[in-house]
């Protein structure tokens, strides 16, 4: 069972912090770091496979994907390539969270990768300067 916060994405109302979601199918993982998130103050939606992924990234726009390689129905490159592609989402920052080392997948669908197990502070750490990179590119002064 989720743990209740007002911080996650269950209610109409979308909270104050940057938007997560959050795409891993191992429960136990999955609640962790949704923990962690919300604690740095962030919102979090979760996901539990590439199919869901894609349907809550087009429904909900969120600041940043975190996304495992590893999923059920679709896989995380096979989303994230689908999640490009939708309008809207192009822009969106997706992390890839994963344990298979770094080259031995594709990794160009993402805009970083991150190993497991990872510590709270570095996923946070990455989420934010992600976050900032793409205000920055997204500004309409273009400014730095």
């Amino acid at each position: 069972m989720a743990p209740p916060g007002p911080q996650r994405t269950k209610s109409a109302e979308r909270p104050k912090g940057p938007i997560v979601l959050l795409v891993e199918d191992v429960t136990d993982v999955r609640m962790v770091l949704a923990e962690i998130l919300v604690r740095e103050g962030f919102g979090v939606a979760e996901a539990r496979n590439g199919h869901e992924a894609v349907v809550k990234a087009r429904a909900l726009k969120p600041d940043v994907i975190v996304m495992d390689i590893a999923l059920p129905m679709l896989g995380g490159i096979e989303a994230a390539h689908v999640i490009r592609a939708a309008e809207g989402l192009h822009d969106v920052p997706i992390i890839a969270l994963t344990a298979r080392p770094v080259g031995t997948f594709d990794e160009h669908e993402f805009d970083g990768v991150l190993s497991k197990p990872c510590m709270p502070d570095v996923l946070v750490r990455r989420l934010h300067a992600v976050i900032v990179s793409r205000r920055k590119r997204c500004s309409p002064s273009g400014a730095t």
